[in-house]
């Protein structure tokens, strides 16, 4: 409880000035699911001005990024990076650090890319009360989506989403709960805190078997959604087909937590284009989840007692508002990112 009380007095004070590594180091949550997402992007610019705009985000810090974290990426030392980190004031997680990389060549990891293309990280998973007006507001700033706001029912839920295609292949997807209406989330504007990341994955049971297995994250659910009478669908699947493809689905979480899940989903009897093998640090797009751990040694032996390829920084590295970090990184057949770090005293 006293930990958690430092943080959010510690999160309290970020949000009055830009963070800096001087500033008080921020202490995030262990064992509740990642703290941040790191996306590439060639320019911060649309980025900040749809989030501080239209989603009610504010912009945290701006900085370059230290160059032990790069040279833990396996970049080459002559490459430099910035980064914008972006938060939904008064959440303490659920952020997105917006990284732009000099002297490498760069592509998107999804171009172009169908919602059923496996490979990478495909959306950002995030709440609204208002979904179809910041689609709106993103189809005037020249944005598109899979398909406008769509309404469907899950777990006795009924919603509405819509998965917005920004820049850089990186796409957001707003649900707005219909019914019963959204408790809660107070601190939701326009669009609120990332609660999940999506990928669309090739071999369903090893994606699963990676975060379950490997690094120890359990299932609030596991299975099929099928659409019982043919309909448009948030993901663009054409109507006629929304009956026959069952979309195998995975929602998991390092514990039981509405935040810091990964979700996992398969078109199952499509079969798209891979893009996995443009998962990496170099690429834009939704690049990596940040994993915050209490002991990243311990952390790293038990993954790699998973027969899980480990690679982890020799240093330690700055990294706002969190101050000096160790970390390490794997990597899913899929192509997702997970980066581990341990805040150090």
């Amino acid at each position: 409880m006293r930990t958690l009380l430092f943080a959010l007095l510690s999160f309290a004070t970020l949000l009055v000035a830009p963070i800096s590594v001087a500033a008080k180091p921020i202490q995030p949550e262990i064992g509740k699911g990642w703290q941040e997402v790191v996306v590439h992007v060639a320019d911060p610019a649309p980025w900040v001005a749809f989030f501080t705009e239209d989603a009610g985000w504010k912009v945290a810090s701006r900085g370059t990024i230290d160059p032990v974290i790069l040279k833990s990426w396996n970049l080459a030392p002559t490459v430099t990076g910035s980064e914008v980190l972006l938060i939904n004031a008064g959440d303490a997680k659920g952020w997105i650090r917006l990284v732009t990389l000099n002297g490498v060549a760069s592509e998107p990891i999804r171009p172009a890319a169908q919602a059923w293309d496996p490979g990478g990280w495909f959306s950002l998973m995030t709440r609204s009360r208002d979904a179809t007006k910041v689609y709106d507001k993103a189809i005037a700033r020249g944005w598109t989506a899979y398909n406008s706001p769509q309404e469907f029912s899950f777990g006795g839920v009924k919603l509405r989403n819509v998965v917005i295609r920004g820049p850089d292949g990186v796409n957001v997807s707003i649900y707005e709960r219909l019914v019963p209406k959204l408790e809660g989330w107070e601190t939701t504007k326009g669009i609120s805190r990332v609660f999940n990341v999506m990928t669309m994955v090739k071999d369903f049971e090893a994606e699963r078997a990676f975060f379950q297995e490997g690094l120890g994250f359990g299932a609030w659910f596991i299975g099929n959604y099928e659409d019982t009478t043919q309909v448009a669908t948030n993901f663009g699947l054409p109507v006629n087909l929304s009956t026959q493809i069952p979309r195998r689905s995975g929602i998991l979480w390092e514990s039981q937590s509405e935040d810091g899940r990964v979700e996992l989903m398969r078109f199952v009897g499509l079969e798209g284009v891979d893009h996995a093998p443009r998962a990496s640090f170099t690429n834009r797009g939704i690049v990596s989840l940040r994993l915050p751990v209490a002991n990243l040694d311990a952390w790293v032996s038990n993954v790699r007692s998973k027969n899980i390829q480990v690679r982890q920084s020799a240093e330690p590295a700055q990294l706002a508002p969190y101050g000096r970090i160790k970390l390490a990184w794997v990597q899913s057949p899929n192509g997702g990112i997970v980066e581990a770090f341990e805040v150090l005293p």
